[in-house]
């Protein structure tokens, strides 16, 4: 009886800390076999993942969130990484890297409102040449 109390403690404490049970997954470096999935988030921390609206005449902040398969945010890659937004259609919008922050691209639609498209993300790993490819996200221009 005792052990199954320390047990429930355990647990009740990892989740007060933070810790592995509690949901929240601290971010931490990872290696470009690590990365499992991407999430994609706005300047305001809005998630876009499952609908990305772009806003006629507006620019919108896009950052690239990486995760491993077990769910934790990987905040960097050995070596580095690369990123490439590719519309399709291909006059969708357009991306352009900003400068000092590799996992964020600013989008600009191009495409006249109603316009309905996709998002794929590439990510390059310099130090193993290998590329993850990530997607087709849902894109709609409002």
């Amino acid at each position: 009886m005792r052990t199954a109390h320390c047990g429930v403690l355990s647990v009740a404490l990892l989740a007060a800390c933070g810790g592995p049970t509690a949901g929240g997954n601290p971010g931490g470096p990872g290696d470009p076999g690590d990365v499992a999935s991407v999430r994609l988030f706005d300047a305001a921390g809005t998630e876009l993942t499952f609908h990305m609206p772009l806003n006629t005449g507006e620019t919108t902040r896009v950052e690239v969130r990486m995760y491993a398969a077990n769910g934790r945010q990987i905040v960097n890659v050995a070596g580095g990484e690369e990123l490439d937004f590719t519309f399709s259609p291909p006059t969708l919008a357009s991306s352009t890297p900003l400068a000092g922050e590799p996992l964020v691209r600013e989008v600009t639609p191009t495409a006249p409102p109603a316009t309905s498209g996709t998002l794929e993300v590439a990510l390059h790993f310099p130090v193993d040449l290998s590329t993850k490819t990530f997607g087709p996200f849902d894109v709609l221009v409002h």
